[in-house]
């Protein structure tokens, strides 16, 4: 190749090369003339708790509280009672109020306690905490909660882990508490993080019964001893006119349902006069209309759930129906419902800025390559250059293309990518060394390179 093919062709590669940096690590800023903004692709990862923080919240079982919660509630108790005290001496009311106020305090202490070996937690006595009292009178836990909770722990566990999280943490607290952590990058078009974190963290912790209503009441099916799972033989996730929807296929006894339900709607000719409803812990998850049931081939419903775009919030649902189906009478334990407040977020391991700093080192150390490559080899530095920067690139649009639910950018993902960017430069170190070698013999430049790869 001649010096002007050589030159033309070194031109083209730069210009590539910067458009392919400005895609891959240009900064963020707003579009002009949009209410978008540009975003790179090393801003498009799915980044683990370590560099970007996350969410947690804990399971509780119903009739179980925190000391914090139980301390708090006693000491306004105790308060409002020292008030009530003063108001009597003082004349403002009278003693039956008094004494209210104090079997109010005095009900409240006696309703939750303390176990031997168990801290941080309090439990309920009364024996509509989950149908029967938690404790045994010798205030020990019975036999069957502790069985209840183990069982019930490690079924939401498995919910996790068909999630798909690369980064994530379902753990046992306290001896009877769940903490689970997610990572904050969940991101999807029409959902922010936030929002999905909390979707999931919600919908896994409900692990009652799973039943199939009509008009309010179990079905006839159910009712006389039959199982979900002789109704339904599965539940899937598909994807159709750019919407996401539960696929659920029926057995013969389920579809006979479907059937009927179908039929009653059509003779009725509305559908508020009958309904059917997929429901879990006595709590409707899904109302099948018309619409859904699907019976050009075989009677199944196709429930649209969200947009394909935000399909990872149908695959939640899909996991959660799927786990009820197997485990369809549920637990002899439930979990209170974890409000939105209580889902609380966490940084990552150096705060806020965690992403920055590692921006910054991670071209701190690009640019000592390349200027320790330049310094070394001279003009061959140059072409390490090129080599550095394409590795960058390569790995940077890669890692953004494949981590959309495969795998999670964290601490370890940035030391492989540096084990990468040093091999890179090492090699070519040596490369050089070798043409160098073979240049002092006092080969051409062209036989050197050759004899030098």
């Amino acid at each position: 190749m001649g010096k002007k093919q050589s030159v033309v062709l070194m031109t083209i590669l730069t210009i590539v090369i910067v458009v392919l940096c400005a895609l891959t690590i240009f900064p963020t800023f707003a579009i002009p003339g949009t209410v978008k903004n540009w975003n790179p692709a090393v801003l498009q990862y799915d980044l683990g708790t370590d560099l970007n923080g996350g969410y947690y919240a804990y399971y509780l079982p119903k009739g179980v509280i925190t000391e914090t919660e139980y301390k708090d509630s006693v000491a306004a108790y105790e308060a409002a009672v020292e008030e009530a005290e003063a108001d009597l001496a003082a004349g403002k009311i009278k003693q039956k109020d008094f004494d209210k106020i104090q079997e109010e305090c005095d009900e409240y202490k006696a309703l939750y306690v303390s176990v031997d070996g168990v801290n941080g937690l309090y439990f309920s006595t009364a024996d509509d905490a989950n149908n029967d009292s938690y404790v045994v009178d010798e205030g020990k836990l019975t036999e069957e909660f502790k069985t209840a909770f183990e069982a019930a722990s490690k079924e939401i566990a498995a919910r996790y882990a068909k999630k798909g999280y690369d980064d994530y943490r379902v753990s046992v607290v306290n001896g009877y508490s769940i903490r689970v952590e997610l990572p904050a990058s969940e991101n999807t078009v029409n959902t922010s993080a936030e929002a999905n974190a909390q979707q999931t963290i919600s919908l896994f912790s409900r692990v009652g019964e799973f039943a199939l209503n009509r008009d309010g009441a179990l079905v006839a099916e159910l009712e006389e001893g039959a199982s979900m799972k002789d109704l339904v033989q599965s539940i899937s996730v598909k994807t159709q006119y750019e919407v996401a929807y539960l696929d659920i296929e029926f057995t013969e006894a389920g579809r006979e349902i479907v059937k009927a339900y179908k039929d009653a709607l059509t003779a009725s000719s509305s559908s508020s006069t009958t309904s059917l409803e997929f429901v879990l812990n006595g709590e409707k998850l899904m109302s099948v209309t018309a619409d859904h049931i699907d019976d050009s081939h075989n009677i199944k419903v196709k429930y649209p759930v969200a947009n394909e775009e935000d399909i990872r919030y149908v695959e939640t649902l899909s996991i959660l129906l799927n786990s009820a189906l197997e485990n369809e009478k549920g637990f002899a334990i439930e979990f209170e419902n974890v409000p939105t407040d209580q889902i609380r977020e966490f940084e990552a391991v150096s705060g806020s800025n965690t992403l920055t700093l590692v921006f910054i080192g991670l071209f701190a150390v690009l640019v000592a390559l390349i200027v320790f490559g330049i310094v070394k080899m001279g003009k061959f530095g140059v072409v390490n250059a090129y080599a550095t920067v394409s590795y960058l690139i390569v790995t940077g649009l890669c890692f953004a293309f494949i981590t959309q639910g495969v795998f999670t950018v964290s601490f370890g993902t940035v030391l492989v990518f540096l084990i990468g960017l040093v091999a890179v430069n090492v090699f070519n170190l040596i490369t050089y060394d070798a043409i160098k070698k073979e240049c002092d013999l006092g080969k051409t430049v062209e036989s050197s390179v050759k004899a030098g790869y």
